[in-house]
C-alpha cells in the first residue's frame, strides 16, 4: 500500500507541475521613459485595444499572452509637442522554462497549465525597461524663386536680398 501511495505521489509531482508557471510569470512590469520626459505614451494590444495612456516616466504591467498558446504584441506610441511621434512594437516570445516541461512538467504542464496561465511566453528584459529618445521636429524651410517683374503682392524690391 505504501508503495502505491509513493508511486502516485511521485507521478503527480512529475505530471502536475508546469515549469514556466512555477519559475516565471504571466504579466511583467514595464518602466517606460523618454528623453525628454513628459511625453504622452499610449499602449495598445494586438487587437488594437488601448490598455494604457499616460505621460513618461510611466510604470505599468503587461500580459505576455493573449490567450491559449497565443503570444501578445503591443504597440507603444509616443507623442510630445515639438517632437516627432514615435511608434515602437514589442512582442512576447516563448519562455525557455516552458521547454522544461518535457523533462519536469509533463503533458499537463505543457498543454494545459502554462498555455492557460500565459506563462509560456515572456518579454525580453530590454523591452521591459526602455528609454525612447524623441527627435525634435524641424521646421520646413521653402525656397521660392520669383521673376522680379512678377513679385507677390506686398513684396517689394526693398524686401529682397540680392546676391551678385
Amino acid at each position: 500500500m505504501k508503495r502505491i501511495i509513493c508511486v502516485a505521489l511521485l507521478s503527480m509531482a512529475l505530471l502536475l507541475p508546469s515549469c514556466a508557471t512555477i519559475f516565471t510569470r504571466a504579466s511583467y512590469p514595464f518602466t517606460i521613459n523618454t528623453d525628454p520626459n513628459g511625453a504622452m505614451v499610449t499602449i495598445s494590444n494586438s487587437g488594437g485595444q488601448i490598455l494604457y495612456q499616460g505621460t513618461t516616466p510611466a510604470n505599468t504591467r503587461l500580459k505576455s499572452s493573449r490567450g491559449y498558446m497565443k503570444d501578445e504584441q503591443y504597440t507603444l506610441t509616443f507623442s510630445k509637442e515639438g517632437f516627432e511621434d514615435k511608434m515602437v512594437t514589442i512582442h512576447s516570445r516563448l519562455d525557455g522554462w516552458y521547454i522544461g516541461n518535457i523533462l519536469l512538467g509533463g503533458l499537463i504542464g505543457m498543454l494545459v497549465i502554462d498555455p492557460l496561465s500565459g506563462a509560456m511566453y515572456r518579454f525580453k528584459r530590454d523591452d521591459r525597461k526602455m528609454t525612447q529618445i524623441l527627435t525634435p521636429k524641424t521646421e520646413e524651410v521653402t525656397l521660392n524663386i520669383y521673376n522680379i517683374h512678377d513679385l507677390p503682392e506686398g513684396v517689394t524690391i526693398d524686401h529682397l536680398e540680392c546676391i551678385r
